[in-house]
């Protein structure tokens, strides 16, 4: 039976999110999907006001955020995606406190969270940012760092967003890494490995300011920024052979007849067969 890379790719597959949501008996009604990868589907949700006259508490917009669902070439994977949300809910938990990460409303099922959506834009649409907005993002991650959590997905400039208020934000904390404070036997490796994660937070921080403010850099970030640790480097000869593994597998199964292509989504990255033979 053939199936479409969407059916393989997305995380619910052909599967939509709902028209609707309650939030604390408020109702939302979906407006659009923002992202639908492998792992998740993130969408946003508006106030219905002919409903909800009377609570003027309720945030105007919400984002609803769900975990992978469909199998992936006969593979369950809805256990992944339960586990990934329940590890990005702890994690936001511990931030709650810092007003520039997502504020947690609610959870969706067993699958999903919701939280209150941040109006602004990320640094991938490129906006005129204020002189002083990576010296206030370097002080957020300052702050996250102090919780004992590492965020690790800094090198995606779409994760970062720049609020209505000209503050830095960050979303995202699907594979961020916690480390309390375990027995004296253990409390070393595990704080090397997050002191290492944390370390790359402010090399991929000084990279963005390098490419986006390079002016406002002085030589002890230019020089952070052009530095690539160990861990990159070996993330790099990990995953880059998974890549080119994963695009020979789907070009093949493309080329086959057993992966059809998308009739119903435009093609992105992960589901555009050209790319597949690159």
């Amino acid at each position: 039976m053939k199936t479409t890379a969407t059916d393989q790719l997305r995380a619910w597959g052909r599967y939509k999110p709902p028209d609707q949501i309650t939030v604390k008996g408020s109702t939302y009604q979906r407006k659009k999907i923002f992202k639908h990868d492998f792992f998740a589907l993130t969408a946003l949700f508006e106030l219905k006001s002919d409903i909800n006259l009377g609570n003027k508490k309720a945030p105007a917009k919400v984002v609803l955020k769900l975990g992978r669902r469909r199998n992936f070439l006969g593979l369950p994977l809805g256990w992944l995606g339960r586990a990934l949300c329940r590890h990005e809910i702890s994690i936001l938990k511990r931030l709650q406190h810092l007003s520039q990460v997502p504020r947690l409303l609610g959870l969706h099922n067993n699958i999903g969270f919701i939280y209150e959506y941040i109006e602004g834009c990320s640094l991938d649409e490129k906006p005129s940012l204020p002189d002083d907005f990576f010296d206030r993002l370097e002080n957020l991650i300052k702050r996250i760092h102090a919780c004992r959590v590492g965020y690790v997905d800094m090198n995606k400039r779409g994760n970062i967003l720049l609020g209505r208020d000209n503050l830095p934000y960050l979303i995202d904390f699907q594979i961020s890494y916690h480390v309390s404070c375990p027995p004296w036997p253990l409390r070393k490796p595990a704080d090397s490995i997050l002191n290492a994660l944390q370390r790359e937070d402010f090399y991929h921080l000084f990279k963005h300011k390098r490419r986006l403010c390079r002016h406002l850099m002085d030589d002890l970030q230019m020089m952070r920024s052009q530095r690539k640790s160990r861990l990159i480097l070996a993330h790099r000869i990990v995953t880059r052979p998974l890549t080119r593994l994963r695009r020979r597998i789907l070009s093949f199964l493309f080329r086959s007849g057993h992966l059809a292509m998308d009739d119903i989504a435009i093609n992105t990255p992960e589901n555009d067969p050209s790319r597949w033979e690159k």
